[in-house]
């Protein structure tokens, strides 16, 4: 899924890569994210890496949860999967899991391929446990251009009801220019008069309308 059909000015943000990379173990920037998406009413599907969990505490991330937004699973780390044996494949998904669920419970059935990098073995493995490849019709390289002004300008330009915008998470001294594009987007998304939620409850309202 790319986008959903809804005539309601309603988009899903989604984060990739939260929370902090292992190898940034002073660059979490998770609460500040929080306080941001808090202040323009808004949540967010935080598409976890496994491997960047272990420099954000805990009670930060549950404190997304409160505030609405929700956690996915991305893989164990920031890298293809394309190539990955069956097995392989699943056990990276099953950690990923074990450590999504030590925060909650309540992880949705989405999936997103790092790199968006999704093979025949992967879907199989994904229609086995009824789960959902997500991906985005708002994205910016904002992974590779440092230019926050132009991210959220190029997202903007193209967003439509139904759009799943998508940037990564920032980290101090890593993307660090995300987080003015987060809120940049925020800002230029309420100002054309959109909601901002989660994947989960842009698809629930698609499916109400059923």
């Amino acid at each position: 899924i790319a986008y959903l059909d809804i005539d309601e000015m309603v988009v899903a943000f989604t984060i990739d890569d939260g929370f902090c990379g292992a190898d940034n173990p002073d660059g979490d920037m998770t609460e500040e994210v929080g306080a941001l998406f808090k202040k323009y009413d808004a949540q967010a599907t935080f598409f976890v890496t496994g491997s960047h969990c272990m420099h954000t505490d805990k009670e930060k991330i549950e404190n997304l949860l409160e505030d609405g937004h929700e956690l996915a699973n991305h893989g164990m780390y920031d890298w293809p999967y394309n190539n990955y044996s069956e097995q392989e494949f699943i056990d990276d998904f099953k950690r990923t899991d074990i450590i999504l669920k030590q925060y909650t419970e309540q992880i949705p059935t989405w999936y997103r391929a790092p790199h968006a990098k999704l093979s025949k073995t992967m879907q199989s493995v994904l229609d086995d446990r009824g789960y959902t490849h997500v991906v985005c019709d708002g994205f910016a390289n904002d992974t590779e251009i440092p230019d926050p002004q132009w991210i959220s300008k190029y997202i903007l330009k193209r967003v439509k009801p139904g759009s799943i915008i998508l940037i990564h998470m920032p980290e101090r001294g890593v993307r660090e220019w995300n987080y003015q594009a987060m809120e940049l987007t925020l800002k230029g998304l309420k100002e054309k008069g959109y909601q901002i939620t989660t994947f989960s409850k842009l698809y629930e309202l698609t499916q109400s309308k059923e």
